[in-house]
């Protein structure tokens, strides 16, 4: 099946990220609907089949949790390959929703590259096993999944303390490609091998991203 073949759902209450999701997939040869929240993302789900849901995870009426978990309690759904959308702060959330059944996950802003290598695994796995039910995956295992993903999508560089990549950032007015597989490895080694952030790191972040909201750091290719 080409991947114009494929059918994918966005569900996201934020216009910016449907857009840029949208264009993507249009860029690498799908085709895409939209959902503006979890309400009407079950409503289309319902109506019409689909391939595969990119479904964030903060969003107004039913948010992602609601929405993955009515997914894969119904027999008619519990096939289908879901791809959780997160902010860097948002890993707690990501591992729950693992645990709950979602085969994958990424982190705005959204890399292009990242994007194509998780939605080519989803749908292999569609293809394989079309009616097979995804089942919850123990906390233990989400580290070694998510592990798993970055090293066969793209190579992270090897991780900074956040405190330095942060301050890079800020003091650069602009973050890149490069700087963000730099922040997300760091925040990746600190959650996973510490499993805590200091007091210093947490406010660094907050600080970076109010200012990347604030539009005071460019977001560059």
């Amino acid at each position: 099946m080409t991947e114009a073949g494929y059918k994918i759902l966005i569900v996201d209450d934020n216009d910016m990220n449907r857009d840029t999701l949208e264009r993507r997939l249009r860029q690498q040869g799908f085709s895409s609907e939209m959902a503006f929240n979890g309400r009407e993302a079950l409503e289309k789900l319902n109506q019409k089949p689909y391939d595969l849901v990119l479904l964030d995870i903060m969003m107004p009426e039913a948010d992602g949790f609601e929405v993955l978990t009515t997914i894969r309690a119904s027999d008619h759904l519990k096939h289908v390959p879901v791809i959780m959308i997160s902010a860097m702060e948002e890993i707690e959330s990501v591992m729950r929703c693992i645990e709950i059944g979602a085969e994958d996950y990424l982190t705005k802003p959204f890399d292009p590259v990242l994007l194509q290598a998780a939605i080519a695994r989803c749908l292999k796995l569609t293809q394989a096993s079309p009616r097979t039910p995804v089942q919850p995956v123990a906390r233990t295992a989400i580290k070694s999944k998510i592990e798993n993903t970055v090293a066969t999508t793209n190579p992270v560089p090897e991780a900074l303390p956040i405190e330095e990549v942060v301050s890079r950032i800020i003091n650069s007015g602009r973050i890149s490609r490069k700087g963000y597989r730099h922040l997300t490895s760091s925040i990746h080694n600190s959650l996973f091998n510490r499993r805590l952030l200091s007091q210093a790191e947490f406010e660094g972040l907050q600080q970076l991203f109010r200012q990347i909201a604030d539009n005071q750091i460019k977001i560059i290719d």
